[in-house]
């Protein structure tokens, strides 16, 4: 199996970029790189917004920011639903810009408020600070609702990668903890499983080095992110080990065939129907990990931003 042109060719980009691997840098130089590689935006317009604005979100662990785009005025005496987005990049580096143009779609074609949520990086924050700025974001959504013109019984969590992690693990702690209320997650080639190289056919199959994600920078993102591996067997860092996904919102699993992930997010899926849980699988053929945020490049990722705007709108406005 190959890639397919579109998505070959940026295959293709990165790997002679000189970025990659990236376990041959420290952390923060490999985030300046990715920065100076961003994918060209002439191909995705901007999508205008009604408003887009900052505040911060204070916690025992320090303050984040989240950005809020809203795009279009409510209703007379209605509230918008909101989508809370986590960003991917491997929990040491992504951010607001970074997104924007991913959270802007989603924003427009589902119709919804969206809060981009730039929680803490590693190696200068390790897990579980990110778990808690997650479910903190979560919870300051919910009491701040009226003050946002967001309907508190119309949110939905989505993220990418470490940001699917993100989303998944945090309607686990909504559950345990009793709230808030979370309408729909979309969870986009999560990662799922942050123990010791775990064993899955698809890391064996596409994490040797030629997709972009290799099975070795995995490892060394997590080596960042946990204080130390044994933490990979709490099932905050990996929601593949939750006893059971009873009671979850209804979900949206995106992958990509040619994703070391790609297994860890099946099994998601399948473990949440199994569970009673309504879940729709979606994986993209002959395209890599990241592929969404390459819309307008990659045609998959075109398609994959269309479904998962289709699905949100669906929960949200029924």
């Amino acid at each position: 199996m190959t890639l397919e042109p579109q998505s070959q060719a940026v295959v293709d980009g990165f790997n002679a970029s000189g970025l990659l691997p990236f376990l041959q840098f420290d952390p923060i130089e490999a985030r300046s790189r990715v920065l100076a590689l961003r994918p060209p935006r002439a191909a995705t317009p901007a999508h205008e917004m009604l408003s887009v604005t900052e505040e911060t979100v204070t916690t025992p662990d320090g303050s984040f920011s989240v950005r809020i785009l809203t795009p279009r005025a409510a209703d007379a005496g209605a509230l918008m639903p909101a989508v809370i987005y986590f960003h991917g990049g491997g929990f040491f580096m992504g951010g607001l810009d970074e997104t924007d143009h991913v959270v802007r779609q989603i924003a427009k074609d589902a119709d919804v408020v969206v809060v981009n949520v730039n929680y803490h990086h590693s190696p200068e924050f390790k897990f579980p600070v990110a778990v808690n700025d997650a479910y903190a974001a979560l919870c300051w959504v919910a009491a701040n609702a009226a003050r946002l013109g967001i309907d508190p019984d119309r949110i939905v969590l989505s993220g990418d990668s470490a940001g699917g992690n993100l989303t998944i693990v945090t309607c686990l702690m909504a559950r345990e903890r009793g709230g808030p209320a979370i309408r729909f997650q979309a969870p986009i080639y999560p990662s799922l499983d942050l123990r010791p190289r775990p064993k899955y056919a698809s890391r064996e199959q596409w994490g040797g080095g030629k997709f972009i994600l290799r099975n070795d920078d995995i490892e060394w993102m997590l080596d960042h992110y946990l204080v130390s591996r044994d933490q990979g067997d709490d099932w905050r860092a990996s929601p593949i080990l939750a006893q059971t996904y009873a009671g979850l919102p209804a979900a949206l699993v995106v992958t990509a065939d040619h994703d070391p992930l790609a297994d860890e997010g099946k099994l998601y899926a399948d473990r949440l129907s199994a569970d009673g849980v309504t879940v729709e699988y979606a994986s993209f053929e002959g395209t890599f990990h990241g592929f969404v945020s390459f819309g307008g490049i990659v045609d998959a990722g075109t398609r994959a931003m269309k479904l998962i705007c289709e699905r949100i709108k669906q929960a949200v406005w029924p």
